[in-house]
């Protein structure tokens, strides 16, 4: 009965990785690509904001850490005129597709 329960448990989390993919997808964008080629590499983000004094857009992904992760974490991808600058892990949760 216990290994029936992990197994279940087990699945239920892998069904989250294909529901948000994971943060390896992140290995495949490079500094300097497109927001249309990050678009394309990762998909529509499930918010963006802009930051107008520092001339910054940033494109925000729900992505597992791990195949096996317990909950999804949100991601940051920051583009300056019109580029990839950086992409990292947010710490701070930001209120962004809670449920």
């Amino acid at each position: 009965m216990k290994y029936l329960i992990f197994l279940l448990a087990l699945s239920l989390m892998g069904c989250q990785t294909m529901i948000y993919g994971s943060a390896t997808d992140f290995n495949k964008l490079s500094v300097g690509m497109s927001k249309a080629d990050v678009i394309k590499t990762l998909g529509d983000p499930v918010s963006t904001s802009a930051d107008g004094d520092k001339a910054e857009e940033y494109l925000i992904y729900k992505r597992m850490k791990h195949t096996v992760s317990s909950w999804p974490r949100t991601y940051k991808v920051t583009l300056r005129d019109g580029k990839v600058v950086k992409w990292d892990e947010q710490y701070e949760e930001k209120n962004v597709n809670n449920f």
